[in-house]
Protein backbone atom coordinates (compact mmCIF):
# COMPACT_ATOMS: atom_id res chain seq x y z
CA UNK A 1 0.00 0.00 0.00
CA UNK A 2 1.47 3.19 -0.93
CA UNK A 3 1.72 6.75 1.75
CA UNK A 4 -1.65 8.76 0.65
CA UNK A 5 1.02 11.66 -0.60
CA UNK A 6 1.78 8.96 -3.36
CA UNK A 7 -1.96 8.02 -4.01
CA UNK A 8 -2.15 11.64 -4.87
CA UNK A 9 0.70 13.26 -6.46
CA UNK A 10 -0.47 12.09 -10.01
CA UNK A 11 -3.94 14.41 -9.08
CA UNK A 12 -1.59 17.32 -7.40
CA UNK A 13 0.99 17.19 -10.34
CA UNK A 14 -1.79 17.11 -13.39
CA UNK A 15 -3.43 19.97 -11.97
CA UNK A 16 -0.82 22.07 -11.08
CA UNK A 17 0.88 22.04 -15.06
CA UNK A 18 -3.04 22.86 -16.14
CA UNK A 19 -3.52 25.62 -13.74
CA UNK A 20 0.28 26.60 -14.71
CA UNK A 21 -0.91 26.62 -18.48
CA UNK A 22 -4.12 28.21 -18.21
CA UNK A 23 -5.10 29.93 -14.99
CA UNK A 24 -8.75 30.08 -15.92
CA UNK A 25 -11.88 29.25 -13.78
CA UNK A 26 -15.05 28.14 -14.16
CA UNK A 27 -16.50 30.65 -11.97
CA UNK A 28 -20.14 29.16 -11.61
CA UNK A 29 -18.66 25.29 -10.81
CA UNK A 30 -15.87 27.08 -8.07
CA UNK A 31 -16.17 26.09 -4.39
CA UNK A 32 -15.04 29.36 -2.61
CA UNK A 33 -18.07 31.69 -4.11
CA UNK A 34 -20.16 28.53 -2.73
CA UNK A 35 -18.17 28.81 0.42
CA UNK A 36 -18.55 32.39 0.56
CA UNK A 37 -21.94 32.41 0.01
CA UNK A 38 -22.54 29.69 2.71
CA UNK A 39 -20.70 31.18 5.18
CA UNK A 40 -22.76 34.58 4.47
CA UNK A 41 -26.44 32.69 5.10
CA UNK A 42 -24.65 30.85 8.39
CA UNK A 43 -23.69 34.35 9.91
CA UNK A 44 -27.18 35.23 9.39
CA UNK A 45 -28.74 32.85 10.92
CA UNK A 46 -26.07 32.61 14.25
CA UNK A 47 -26.74 36.27 14.78
CA UNK A 48 -30.54 35.94 14.02
CA UNK A 49 -30.70 32.83 16.66
CA UNK A 50 -27.45 33.65 18.95
CA UNK A 51 -27.45 35.60 21.56
CA UNK A 52 -24.15 38.23 21.79
CA UNK A 53 -23.06 36.86 24.89
CA UNK A 54 -23.17 33.50 23.01
CA UNK A 55 -21.47 35.03 20.22
CA UNK A 56 -18.31 33.17 20.78
CA UNK A 57 -19.71 29.81 20.92
CA UNK A 58 -21.44 30.51 17.23
CA UNK A 59 -17.81 31.55 16.15
CA UNK A 60 -17.12 27.59 16.69
CA UNK A 61 -19.82 26.71 14.97
CA UNK A 62 -19.50 28.29 11.78
CA UNK A 63 -16.44 26.68 10.74
CA UNK A 64 -17.03 23.42 12.19
CA UNK A 65 -20.54 23.93 9.31
CA UNK A 66 -18.78 25.28 6.46
CA UNK A 67 -15.34 22.89 6.72
CA UNK A 68 -17.45 20.11 7.90
CA UNK A 69 -20.33 20.51 4.74
CA UNK A 70 -17.28 20.72 2.25
CA UNK A 71 -14.95 18.50 3.49
CA UNK A 72 -17.40 15.90 3.32
CA UNK A 73 -19.77 16.57 1.04
CA UNK A 74 -16.42 16.68 -1.56
CA UNK A 75 -15.94 13.18 -0.25
CA UNK A 76 -18.93 11.80 -0.90
CA UNK A 77 -19.50 13.31 -4.35
CA UNK A 78 -16.09 11.40 -4.86
CA UNK A 79 -17.24 7.95 -3.71
CA UNK A 80 -20.27 8.94 -5.89
CA UNK A 81 -18.76 9.42 -9.02
CA UNK A 82 -15.83 6.55 -8.66
CA UNK A 83 -19.59 4.22 -8.44
CA UNK A 84 -21.07 6.06 -11.04
CA UNK A 85 -18.07 5.81 -13.38
CA UNK A 86 -15.43 4.22 -12.24
CA UNK A 87 -12.09 5.45 -10.62
CA UNK A 88 -11.31 7.31 -14.05
CA UNK A 89 -14.04 9.95 -13.54
CA UNK A 90 -13.33 10.10 -9.91
CA UNK A 91 -9.73 11.02 -10.87
CA UNK A 92 -11.07 13.24 -13.61
CA UNK A 93 -13.15 15.48 -10.77
CA UNK A 94 -10.16 14.98 -8.28
CA UNK A 95 -7.81 17.19 -10.80
CA UNK A 96 -11.16 19.41 -11.48
CA UNK A 97 -11.81 20.82 -8.48
CA UNK A 98 -7.79 21.09 -7.42
CA UNK A 99 -7.26 22.96 -10.34
CA UNK A 100 -10.11 25.13 -9.35
CA UNK A 101 -8.74 25.75 -5.98
CA UNK A 102 -4.71 26.29 -6.99
CA UNK A 103 -4.07 29.92 -8.03
CA UNK A 104 -0.23 29.82 -8.61
CA UNK A 105 -0.67 31.52 -12.17
CA UNK A 106 -3.16 33.48 -11.28
CA UNK A 107 -0.73 35.21 -8.30
CA UNK A 108 1.94 35.64 -11.13
CA UNK A 109 -0.07 37.20 -13.38
CA UNK A 110 -1.44 39.93 -10.86
CA UNK A 111 1.90 40.64 -9.43
CA UNK A 112 3.57 40.92 -13.09
CA UNK A 113 0.76 43.28 -13.55
CA UNK A 114 2.75 45.51 -11.16
CA UNK A 115 6.00 44.71 -12.20
CA UNK A 116 4.71 45.61 -15.96
CA UNK A 117 3.30 49.23 -14.61
CA UNK A 118 6.71 50.23 -12.52
CA UNK A 119 8.62 49.33 -15.71
CA UNK A 120 6.68 51.66 -17.82
CA UNK A 121 6.84 54.32 -14.78
CA UNK A 122 3.04 54.26 -14.77
CA UNK A 123 2.87 54.27 -10.52
CA UNK A 124 -1.03 55.27 -10.85
CA UNK A 125 -1.19 51.74 -13.09
CA UNK A 126 1.14 50.25 -10.27
CA UNK A 127 -1.22 51.48 -7.62
CA UNK A 128 -4.48 50.33 -9.18
CA UNK A 129 -3.06 46.87 -9.99
CA UNK A 130 -1.32 46.85 -6.17
CA UNK A 131 -4.83 47.66 -4.95
CA UNK A 132 -6.42 44.20 -6.82
CA UNK A 133 -4.18 41.96 -4.21
CA UNK A 134 -3.67 43.75 -1.08
CA UNK A 135 -5.35 45.13 1.54
CA UNK A 136 -3.43 48.18 2.26
CA UNK A 137 -4.28 51.43 1.41
CA UNK A 138 -2.09 51.83 -2.15
CA UNK A 139 -2.85 55.95 -2.68
CA UNK A 140 0.45 57.83 -2.44
CA UNK A 141 2.74 54.92 -2.55
CA UNK A 142 6.06 55.26 -4.45
CA UNK A 143 8.03 52.73 -6.14
CA UNK A 144 9.54 51.51 -2.77
CA UNK A 145 6.02 50.97 -1.31
CA UNK A 146 4.17 49.56 -4.36
CA UNK A 147 7.17 47.03 -4.51
CA UNK A 148 7.39 45.63 -1.21
CA UNK A 149 3.37 45.63 -1.07
CA UNK A 150 3.59 43.07 -4.48
CA UNK A 151 6.47 41.20 -3.23
CA UNK A 152 5.09 40.54 0.39
CA UNK A 153 1.50 39.12 -1.52
CA UNK A 154 3.57 37.32 -3.79
CA UNK A 155 5.38 35.56 -1.55
CA UNK A 156 2.79 35.02 1.56
CA UNK A 157 0.54 33.93 -0.60
CA UNK A 158 3.32 31.57 -2.32
CA UNK A 159 2.33 29.75 0.77
CA UNK A 160 -1.53 30.31 1.17
CA UNK A 161 -2.47 29.75 -2.59
CA UNK A 162 0.08 26.89 -3.38
CA UNK A 163 2.32 24.89 -0.82
CA UNK A 164 -0.68 25.19 1.76
CA UNK A 165 -3.20 23.68 -1.18
CA UNK A 166 -0.73 20.86 -2.55
CA UNK A 167 0.38 19.60 1.23
CA UNK A 168 -3.33 19.50 1.89
CA UNK A 169 -4.52 17.61 -1.54
CA UNK A 170 -1.06 15.31 -1.05
CA UNK A 171 -2.04 13.67 2.56
CA UNK A 172 -5.65 14.37 2.66
CA UNK A 173 -6.64 14.38 -0.90
CA UNK A 174 -9.34 16.60 -2.40
CA UNK A 175 -11.59 16.74 0.85
CA UNK A 176 -8.40 17.89 3.09
CA UNK A 177 -7.51 20.71 0.23
CA UNK A 178 -11.57 21.63 0.61
CA UNK A 179 -11.19 21.79 4.27
CA UNK A 180 -7.97 24.30 4.09
CA UNK A 181 -9.64 26.46 1.21
CA UNK A 182 -12.91 26.76 3.71
CA UNK A 183 -10.95 27.88 6.72
CA UNK A 184 -8.81 30.05 4.04
CA UNK A 185 -12.24 31.84 2.84
CA UNK A 186 -13.80 31.70 6.50
CA UNK A 187 -10.62 33.76 7.66
CA UNK A 188 -11.01 36.11 4.67
CA UNK A 189 -14.71 36.79 5.60
CA UNK A 190 -15.08 36.92 9.22
CA UNK A 191 -11.66 36.68 10.67
CA UNK A 192 -10.94 40.11 11.89
CA UNK A 193 -10.29 41.83 15.33
CA UNK A 194 -12.96 44.51 14.56
CA UNK A 195 -15.92 45.41 16.64
CA UNK A 196 -18.28 43.17 14.13
CA UNK A 197 -16.48 39.63 13.92
CA UNK A 198 -14.13 39.85 17.24
CA UNK A 199 -16.39 37.11 18.84
CA UNK A 200 -17.89 35.71 15.74
CA UNK A 201 -14.32 35.25 13.72
CA UNK A 202 -11.99 34.30 16.14
CA UNK A 203 -12.43 30.70 15.90
CA UNK A 204 -12.20 30.90 11.95
CA UNK A 205 -8.85 33.10 12.06
CA UNK A 206 -7.54 30.73 14.99
CA UNK A 207 -8.65 27.38 12.72
CA UNK A 208 -6.44 28.93 9.37
CA UNK A 209 -3.75 29.88 11.28
CA UNK A 210 -3.07 26.31 12.20
CA UNK A 211 -3.84 25.11 8.88
CA UNK A 212 -1.24 27.06 7.62
CA UNK A 213 1.22 26.57 10.12
CA UNK A 214 2.98 23.71 8.93
CA UNK A 215 2.73 24.58 4.99
CA UNK A 216 4.06 28.04 6.33
CA UNK A 217 7.21 26.26 7.34
CA UNK A 218 7.86 24.05 4.42
CA UNK A 219 7.27 27.16 2.10
CA UNK A 220 10.36 28.40 4.32
CA UNK A 221 12.19 25.12 4.15
CA UNK A 222 11.94 24.38 0.25
CA UNK A 223 12.69 28.25 -0.45
CA UNK A 224 16.20 27.84 0.69
CA UNK A 225 16.25 24.82 -1.29
CA UNK A 226 15.40 25.83 -4.75
CA UNK A 227 16.08 28.52 -4.88
CA UNK A 228 19.59 29.61 -3.11
CA UNK A 229 21.76 28.15 -6.32
CA UNK A 230 19.75 30.52 -7.96
CA UNK A 231 20.67 33.81 -5.40
CA UNK A 232 23.94 35.78 -6.56
CA UNK A 233 26.30 36.77 -4.08
CA UNK A 234 25.81 40.72 -3.79
CA UNK A 235 24.08 42.63 -0.99
CA UNK A 236 26.00 41.64 2.28
CA UNK A 237 24.97 38.27 3.31
CA UNK A 238 23.31 37.58 0.06
CA UNK A 239 23.70 33.96 -1.47
CA UNK A 240 25.73 32.75 2.13
CA UNK A 241 24.43 30.00 4.09
CA UNK A 242 26.50 29.82 6.80
CA UNK A 243 27.89 32.08 9.67
CA UNK A 244 25.99 34.83 11.51
CA UNK A 245 25.41 37.01 8.39
CA UNK A 246 24.14 34.24 6.39
CA UNK A 247 20.46 34.54 4.51
CA UNK A 248 19.66 31.55 6.53
CA UNK A 249 20.28 33.25 10.04
CA UNK A 250 18.90 36.60 8.66
CA UNK A 251 15.54 34.49 7.62
CA UNK A 252 15.54 32.96 10.58
CA UNK A 253 16.04 35.99 12.82
CA UNK A 254 13.10 37.99 11.51
CA UNK A 255 10.95 34.50 10.48
CA UNK A 256 8.27 35.68 13.36
CA UNK A 257 8.57 40.11 12.42
CA UNK A 258 4.61 39.42 11.24
CA UNK A 259 1.69 39.77 12.87
CA UNK A 260 0.59 36.58 11.41
CA UNK A 261 2.32 33.40 13.35
CA UNK A 262 2.93 32.17 9.18
CA UNK A 263 3.34 35.10 7.00
CA UNK A 264 6.37 36.31 7.99
CA UNK A 265 8.30 32.49 7.31
CA UNK A 266 8.34 32.95 3.07
CA UNK A 267 8.73 36.67 3.62
CA UNK A 268 11.85 36.89 5.67
CA UNK A 269 13.30 33.99 3.48
CA UNK A 270 12.74 36.10 0.16
CA UNK A 271 13.85 38.89 2.20
CA UNK A 272 16.86 37.51 3.02
CA UNK A 273 17.74 35.88 0.14
CA UNK A 274 17.35 38.62 -1.83
CA UNK A 275 18.86 40.68 0.17
CA UNK A 276 15.81 43.54 1.34
CA UNK A 277 13.56 44.72 3.83
CA UNK A 278 10.25 44.53 3.75
CA UNK A 279 7.36 44.91 6.22
CA UNK A 280 7.29 47.87 8.07
CA UNK A 281 3.87 49.87 8.91
CA UNK A 282 1.13 51.05 6.35
CA UNK A 283 -2.15 52.64 5.91
CA UNK A 284 -5.25 50.32 6.25
CA UNK A 285 -8.39 52.16 5.40
CA UNK A 286 -6.97 55.22 6.24
CA UNK A 287 -5.56 54.72 9.42
CA UNK A 288 -1.77 54.11 10.06
CA UNK A 289 -0.99 50.51 11.18
CA UNK A 290 2.31 49.95 12.23
CA UNK A 291 4.36 46.40 11.70
CA UNK A 292 7.95 45.32 12.47
CA UNK A 293 10.18 45.89 9.66
CA UNK A 294 11.34 42.14 7.85
CA UNK A 295 14.94 42.14 6.89
CA UNK A 296 18.10 44.16 6.75
CA UNK A 297 18.59 45.33 3.34
CA UNK A 298 17.52 48.59 1.46
CA UNK A 299 14.06 49.11 0.48
CA UNK A 300 13.18 47.37 -2.82
CA UNK A 301 12.65 48.69 -6.82
CA UNK A 302 11.65 47.59 -9.79
CA UNK A 303 14.51 45.17 -10.18
CA UNK A 304 13.87 43.16 -6.53
CA UNK A 305 10.33 42.75 -7.99
CA UNK A 306 11.19 41.52 -11.28
CA UNK A 307 13.90 39.10 -9.18
CA UNK A 308 11.06 38.31 -6.86
CA UNK A 309 9.23 36.94 -9.63
CA UNK A 310 12.05 35.49 -11.71
CA UNK A 311 12.25 33.17 -8.36
CA UNK A 312 8.99 32.05 -8.11
CA UNK A 313 9.02 30.69 -11.46
CA UNK A 314 11.83 28.79 -10.16
CA UNK A 315 10.26 28.01 -6.85
CA UNK A 316 7.06 26.61 -9.27
CA UNK A 317 8.98 24.85 -11.43
CA UNK A 318 10.98 23.36 -8.89
CA UNK A 319 7.48 22.04 -7.26
CA UNK A 320 6.67 20.68 -10.91
CA UNK A 321 9.99 18.45 -11.05
CA UNK A 322 9.13 17.37 -6.72
CA UNK A 323 5.59 16.39 -7.78
CA UNK A 324 6.69 14.34 -11.00
CA UNK A 325 9.72 12.59 -8.60
CA UNK A 326 6.54 11.36 -5.96
CA UNK A 327 4.30 10.15 -9.08
CA UNK A 328 7.58 8.63 -10.40
CA UNK A 329 8.93 6.69 -7.13
CA UNK A 330 6.41 4.00 -6.87
CA UNK A 331 7.79 2.54 -10.30
CA UNK A 332 11.46 3.63 -9.45
CA UNK A 333 9.92 1.41 -5.86
CA UNK A 334 8.72 -1.77 -7.88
Amino acid sequence: MLPDPLLHAPVALVALLIDLATGERIFFLHPVPLMGRLTVSLEGKIRAHVSSRRLRLGGILLPLLVCGLFGVGSWALLVLAEKAGGRLLRQGLEVFWSVQLLASRSLYDHVRKVGEMLSAGDLAGARAALSRIVGRDTEGLGEDGIARGALESLWENTNDALVAPLFYLLVLGVPGLMVYKAASTLDSMVGYKNERYRDLGWASARIDDLFAYIPARITFFLMFLFLLPFVSPGREGQGRLAGPDSVLSTALRYRRAHPSPNSGYPIAAFSALRGVRLGGGAFYFGRWVEKPVIGAGPDPGREDLEAGLNLYRMFVFSLVILLALLVALPRVLG
